[in-house]
């Protein structure tokens, strides 16, 4: 009972947490948030204790695999955010991944070649990401809290009740449904309009890469039965990749700064240039 108790409380938090962040930090932020395996390292943490170390290996797998589904339906989403109305996108998003995860499931990949698969899948993601960048005005009281730690906690309940019915297998392709993100995008794109669903769900996907080395890691070392190691592994593994993105998007951002004040030095240059010219013609 207290696993029960404990797995239901787990994501309702972090969708409270994350919707703090979105308050006051932005929609991407919130959704690099969501996209870090906060909460599924505890999930598994509690699954292993449960269900053993096999059981919750498999399912880490079988996450890896569901993964490529997953990368599959957050850039459909942001796609249809820009066309359709927000109901409409979300199903079509979930119909898509229903069926990528049941092609995927049936290559029989391994845990290594579905991870590498699932980083090529966000990478292609975001370099194909949509630019609608349009965002309606924050309404005040349209955040809707309670309705998303609610939600949380049924899809949640759902999952938990379903995982010892349907399997490790199928628990890990149902559970690598970003049932959190899709609900969180879904309210953003009713609340402030397609860009700032689109720029929360690019957020989730860049910090889906750490996710993706984490569930390899720990797939990996879950056959050693060290439960501390498996999971201390997963998470060091997780917070160095984040760095290692959040460290390249500030170098890249700093080598586009020096061309963007050249670029703005030039324009300068050229505004002084003509006016010279205008007043020698007056003159």
């Amino acid at each position: 009972m207290i696993f029960l108790a404990l797995r239901l409380f787990l994501a309702p938090l972090a969708v409270l947490a994350s919707t703090v962040v979105q308050r006051r930090f932005g929609h991407a932020i919130s959704g690099l948030m969501v996209g870090l395996p906060l909460a599924s390292l505890p999930l598994l943490w509690l699954i292993a204790l449960q269900h053993g170390d096999a059981f919750a290996s498999t399912m880490t797998a079988a996450l890896l695999v569901g993964g490529i589904a997953e990368a599959a339906v957050l850039w459909l989403y942001a796609h249809l955010t820009a066309r359709l109305s927000p109901t409409v996108a979300l199903l079509g998003a979930l119909g898509a991944f229903a069926l990528v995860a049941i092609v995927v499931n049936l290559l029989g990949l391994s845990p290594i070649a579905a991870g590498v698969l699932t980083a090529l899948g966000f990478a292609v993601a975001l370099w194909w990401w949509p630019s609608n960048t349009q965002t309606d005005p924050a309404v005040p009281g349209r955040s809707r809290v309670t309705l998303r730690v609610i939600l949380a906690a049924l899809l949640t309940f759902a999952l938990v009740t379903l995982a010892g019915r349907l399997g490790p297998v199928w628990s890990g392709l149902l559970d690598a449904l970003p049932a959190m993100s899709m609900m969180m995008a879904f309210m953003t794109h009713q609340d402030h309009g397609a860009g700032a669903s689109s720029g929360f769900l690019r957020g989730v996907t860049r910090g889906s890469f750490s996710y993706v080395a984490s569930m390899l890691v720990l797939a990996e070392l879950l056959h050693t039965g060290n439960l501390l190691l498996a999971f201390g592994c997963a998470l060091g593994v997780a917070l160095v990749v984040q760095a290692l993105i959040q460290s390249f998007d500030s170098v890249a951002t700093m080598r586009r700064s020096p061309a963007t004040n050249e670029g703005l030095e030039e324009t300068s240059g050229l505004e002084h240039e003509l006016a010279d010219v205008d007043v020698a013609l007056c003159s």
